[in-house]
């Protein structure tokens, strides 16, 4: 039997692959009190992870109010859970698409419908 390099069998025993993103500006303005998010999703590729992680910082790092709201939508929408979006519909100024964070989905796999619960900037 081959001996496995025990660092990689850590590796893959993890429940999750980690991609660490920082933004030298707010660190700059915040310091110790910024604040810090995990997600867990199911991105696989480090690329797509740390354009993800940049995505987050730029939405939720920006100047401005940000707006809770709540919306039903069609389909299935649990894996874009801790993600941004551009979400386009036909009300409440959505209509070009607008850039959200998704920070709540619950799916109703009986109806084909979603109650997706999002965060966007005013």
């Amino acid at each position: 039997m081959t001996a496995v390099d025990p660092i990689y069998a850590q590796w893959l025993m993890a429940q999750a692959l980690w991609q660490v993103s920082a933004d030298a500006t707010l660190n700059a303005r915040w310091g110790a009190t910024a604040q810090t998010t995990e997600r867990v999703t199911t991105i696989a590729i480090e690329a797509d992870a740390t354009a993800e992680a940049a995505r987050q910082i730029a939405f939720l790092g920006g100047n401005g109010p940000l707006a809770i709201e709540e919306h039903e939508l069609v389909g299935e929408w649990a894996q874009y859970l801790g993600r941004i979006i551009t979400l386009t519909i036909d009300r409440l100024g959505y209509d070009a698409g607008l850039n959200v964070f998704v920070i709540g989905a619950q799916d109703n796999r009986g109806a084909g419908t979603s109650i997706l619960t999002v965060i966007r900037r005013l």
